[in-house]
């Protein structure tokens, strides 16, 4: 069986073992047309040769293209067979987002050859870059009104209407959908917005993580969770309060409370502000990690080019919705309060309980990042190996002295001094015998 030939809009691979050049080839399709395809099993002169598929293979490849890739693109996998029974692959891709880099390059597409990019073309593809994602949440979806989640839109509606953002009442799913433009002109189709916002197939992938010291040296919790962006925003919020520390305060009336030591305002905002303006083209994933000193939201997507957060926060600059029906959505259910005031908010909560905070661009995202105040106390006092102990115990407080030799890369002799050490100054205590036994974590 005989496909065609290669030509700047289509590329042939003989085996998954090219996967990486068949990865720039993508991105410098993309680059040039915004759409091809991308065959494996087949020679370049188009002749189907066939390759072994197993379980994992197709979810493999679209790990290895949507890593290799950024920004994110769409891309869709399928095995196809010949009449006479050889597999082969077929990946079809699209963006409107360019440029693309593969593996951190550039290239563009002439004829059946991917070449690197020049300078000028770059900058030109770079000025003419979309500012919003608007058009991909206009785009339909490949899901059906009947795959929303009706309880979700239901309540969507009535905390409009508690809040008088949406003043129309319930009817049926179809009507309220084309109300809020999630679904296409037929009523039949969820959009882009609609499928991530609404859908009860869980489409957007939150990664979430504990871990025992500042790096992620050792784990505590790995978790994957997958819902839409209500459901992850819920997911999102609870991990982190569940997992920093809390504080017993006595107010003026002699009354106990708990505060976290990072306030729920800010966490709210910075979760909320992650999913509202994230980048949802392909397999993207969120994440929330929880350090020792530090708790890490991470959204895929870039940050408006040429603004910082504080131009929203305190220099009056108008708000970009890198998402803007997803955002509109979001604010008509009182899940934002109010257009382009999150970091004010955030900053301002911070200040108040002294808690710091920093954000970073990354290339493929923007990570906002709270310090822990708790996750740290006492530290000064400790040695290098101290520290390294204290930390891991923190995350698990049964480890042997064998097993913590093992984790920090020291003698057992040394893990002892420390303990020692730790237990004089009042950081530890043994609860226990050494068989039964744990380390009891001192305030």
């Amino acid at each position: 069986m005989n496909i065609g030939r290669e030509s700047e809009l289509v590329e042939f691979k003989k085996t998954t073992s090219e996967t990486k050049e068949g990865i720039i080839s993508i991105a410098s399709i993309l680059n040039k047309h915004g759409k091809g395809e991308l065959y494996f099993g087949v020679r370049d002169n188009g002749e189907v040769v066939g390759i072994e598929i197993g379980k994992d293979t197709e979810r493999k490849l679209s790990r290895d293209i949507s890593d290799g890739i950024k920004p994110a693109i769409w891309h869709e996998i399928t095995t196809k067979h010949t009449d006479d029974g050889k597999a082969f692959i077929e990946v079809q891709f699209r963006g409107d987002d360019a440029p693309y880099a593969a593996f951190g390059r550039y290239y563009q597409r002439f004829a059946d050859e991917d070449r690197q990019i020049s300078d000028a073309e770059l900058e030109r593809l770079f000025k003419q870059r979309r500012t919003d994602y608007s058009e991909w949440e206009k785009a339909d979806s490949d899901e059906s009104i009947s795959e929303v989640d009706e309880q979700l839109l239901r309540r969507i509606i009535e905390n409009g209407n508690d809040s008088g953002r949406i003043r129309y009442e319930y009817s049926d799913a179809a009507a309220i959908l084309k109300k809020l433009g999630l679904c296409n002109n037929s009523a039949d189709k969820l959009t882009n917005a609609g499928r991530v916002l609404l859908s009860s197939n869980k489409p957007v992938l939150l990664k979430t993580a504990v871990y025992a010291t500042p790096t992620k040296d050792t784990f505590i919790k790995l978790n994957h969770f997958e819902g839409n962006i209500f459901e992850c925003i819920d997911e999102g919020i609870s991990f982190v309060l569940s997992n920093i520390d809390w504080n017993i305060c006595i107010s003026g009336e002699a009354k106990r409370t708990e505060e976290p030591e990072i306030p729920q305002k800010a966490i709210r905002e910075m979760i909320v502000n992650a999913f509202a303006h994230g980048c949802y083209y392909s397999n993207t994933t969120f994440s929330i990690e929880i350090f020792s000193n530090k708790v890490v939201i991470y959204s895929p997507g870039r940050f408006p080019a040429g603004f910082v957060p504080e131009d929203f926060a305190y220099n009056a600059a108008e708000p970009i919705m890198l998402n803007p029906k997803i955002v509109n959505v979001l604010f008509k259910a009182s899940v934002i309060e109010s257009f382009g005031s999150g970091f004010e908010r955030t900053f301002s909560a911070c200040r108040e309980s002294k808690v710091e905070y920093d954000y970073e661009n990354t290339p493929t995202g923007f990570k906002f990042i709270f310090f822990r105040r708790h996750g740290q106390k006492n530290v000064h006092d400790m040695s290098k190996s101290e520290r390294a102990v204290y930390e891991l115990l923190c995350g698990n407080d049964c480890l042997t002295i064998k097993e913590l030799a093992k984790a920090i890369s020291k003698s057992e002799k040394t893990v002892y001094r420390a303990i020692k050490a730790l237990k004089e100054k009042g950081f530890i205590a043994r609860e226990g015998n050494d068989a039964n036994g744990y380390w009891k974590i001192l305030e």
